[in-house]
């Protein structure tokens, strides 16, 4: 038997997720009600991140070689292999941790905010990254967990969080030109006026659900 911690539901068949929330399910103990024969399958999900990991590193190898090997005085090698890292770690997040659709946005505002600030960074920092980029990634990926949870409210539970954190996200941004690292000051009010209005849908659209929700989820 399976039991998603999540929502409490209980499960006899062998299903990895949640039907409701589609959250990760957990073995309890008892028989399954095997809906199909089992097959055991050669290539396992383990060998497919191990391979994946190999070829990352094989070629951050390859890349950092030749750039010592051949020098041009171009930083191409080291955004290579923040790219590579980049892929690798929304593999890792897709494949491993086989989160929701809300996470993936997460990790992948987060990754790609990263990615192309090292970028910006290695070529002379003209700021293009945190002036409109990091502020426009942040601002789809507000409207994108919105519509998600307008479009299946009943996986509500499971995104809620990850829209507070990207709207705190999009508030936040607003330091980036505050503290100077931007100096053009409308793209990061635009990201975090956009953020606070995702997030304010859920109080007056979803006001009971969303006050419960926190209330669990922060224990107030």
């Amino acid at each position: 038997m399976r039991i998603c911690r999540h929502c409490g539901v209980r499960l006899s068949n062998d299903i990895p997720r949640c039907p409701l929330c589609d959250m990760e399910t957990e073995i309890t103990g008892g028989d399954f009600a095997l809906d199909y024969p089992y097959i055991k399958s050669g290539f396992t999900r383990g060998l497919l991140l191990r391979l994946i990991t190999f070829i990352a590193v094989f070629f951050v190898g390859v890349s950092l070689l030749v750039d010592h090997l051949v020098p041009t005085g171009s930083p191409w090698a080291f955004i290579t292999v923040i790219g590579i890292a980049y892929l690798w770690i929304s593999a890792m997040n897709v494949l491993k941790y086989t989160p929701n659709p809300a996470s993936i946005t997460l990790c992948q505002l987060l990754s790609i905010s990263g990615v192309v600030f090292l970028i910006d960074y290695l070529t002379g920092y003209h700021r293009w990254s945190v002036n409109y980029v990091i502020p426009f990634l942040v601002m789809a990926a507000a409207i994108a967990t919105t519509l998600m949870i307008l479009i299946k409210p009943m996986k509500y539970r499971a995104y809620i969080i990850y829209i507070l954190v990207i709207a705190v996200l999009g508030v936040l941004s607003v330091l980036l030109w505050i503290f100077g690292y931007s100096d053009i000051e409308w793209p990061v009010v635009i990201s975090a006026w956009v953020s606070a209005v995702c997030f304010l849908v859920m109080l007056v659209f979803l006001h009971r659900r969303t006050k419960n929700e926190l209330r669990k989820r922060f224990h107030v």
